[in-house]
């Protein structure tokens, strides 16, 4: 893992934020406390560790977006980023206490609960997954369903991403195991972009600004495409969540005022995405995120908008779909799935935050 930089920029009107605020932020890092508390009085930051992955993925925009624009500052934290290239990583790092959050798909948050792993998420951030599934055209130019990719090489973010749980329903539902294809990792939106034209794929399930890119090229023929609501309705059969911010279970139970603050800061920022012009993105999000090409990453935007969560709550709806799809692809079915998804999330931060903006 690494820490990723803080950015000093100047900004204006919504994206002001402190150069002191940004200035503490980076100072914090090589202090970073594992277990901060709250003070009396005057509160002193709460310094946290947040796992995210790729920082140009827009699956992480929210995150983005609350640090930018002095959200979690506001709510007295002193957030550092850390990159953690896989699911896995992050699980790891948030068990042994080096990290406090996490940002990654709600449906692996559920998997994991199955195999007795104590996660919980405090904050849905998306509606539907920033992902989708496409045949290479180069690689693949006559390809007629999903069937005929047994046997191939399928691009991947990682183990456990929204884009490798992606493929594994759409191959599952044409009959096609997971061991009759070869996973091909791409973690980095650029190596997948050259990974499909130097044909070392065959299919790619990969997230935002990369999918658009290829798509507008020409070079991805989707095949799944969940990245609106009513894609995602179509595919699952209901709204399925993408983004989530998930903390080890036994740390939600221990520091609900920080996952309140968390909350509030998230929400507040899921509420500037509804409506953000150009103009306040290419304020609000770092330069390197643009993937030195801002048009593509606003078009990228634009398409997956409707996939951020509008208040960060997890929904009875999204909750059934979520059931039945972790069913599907960990082959189990019960009660066992319904109280997965129940551990794996709780709305109670959410809702207040919902709640508080709505007075604002």
């Amino acid at each position: 893992m690494r820490i990723l930089p803080v950015p000093h920029r100047t900004l204006s009107g919504r994206a002001a934020v402190s150069r002191r605020g940004l200035l503490r932020v980076g100072g914090a890092l090589g202090a970073m406390l594992a277990c901060p508390t709250l003070t009396q009085g005057r509160p002193e930051r709460i310094r946290v560790r947040l796992l995210v992955g790729p920082d140009q993925s827009l699956c992480h925009l929210p995150v983005t977006v609350a640090r930018q624009l002095g959200y979690l500052e506001a709510e007295g934290l002193d957030v550092a980023l850390m990159e953690a290239p896989t699911p896995a990583v992050a699980l790891a790092a948030l068990h042994a206490g080096r990290a406090q959050f996490a940002s990654g798909s709600f449906l692996q948050v559920v998997l994991r609960q199955l195999l007795g792993d104590s996660v919980q998420s405090v904050v849905v951030d998306g509606r539907s997954p920033i992902a989708a599934f496409g045949v290479c055209t180069r690689a693949l130019p006559g390809v007629k369903s999903v069937a005929d990719l047994k046997g191939r090489r399928i691009g991947v973010s990682a183990p456990g991403t929204s884009s490798e749980l992606l493929a594994r329903v759409v191959l599952a539902r044409a009959g096609v195991q997971p061991h009759e294809v070869t996973w091909v990792t791409l973690p980095g939106l650029r190596e997948a972009v050259l990974a499909v034209r130097a044909g070392r794929v065959d299919a790619l399930s990969h997230i935002d600004p990369g999918v658009t890119q290829l798509e507008q090229r020409g070079e991805l023929r989707l095949i799944a495409d969940p990245r609106t609501v009513k894609g995602a309705r179509d595919l699952f059969g209901g709204p399925l969540p993408g983004t989530c911010l998930y903390a080890a279970s036994g740390y939600v139970e221990r520091h609900r005022e920080v996952c309140q603050a968390v909350a509030h800061a998230m929400v507040r920022a899921l509420r500037w995405l509804q409506t953000a012009q150009p103009q306040d993105l290419i304020a609000a999000v770092p330069d390197p995120q643009f993937t030195e090409d801002r048009a593509l990453y606003l078009a990228s935007f634009y398409k997956v908008r409707e996939c951020y969560s509008v208040d960060g709550v997890l929904s009875s709806d999204a909750g059934r779909t979520t059931s039945t799809v972790a069913g599907a692809l960990a082959e189990s079915s019960g009660a066992g799935l319904d109280a997965a998804v129940e551990r794996g999330h709780t709305n109670e931060f959410a809702l207040k935050a919902k709640a508080r903006w709505l007075k604002a």
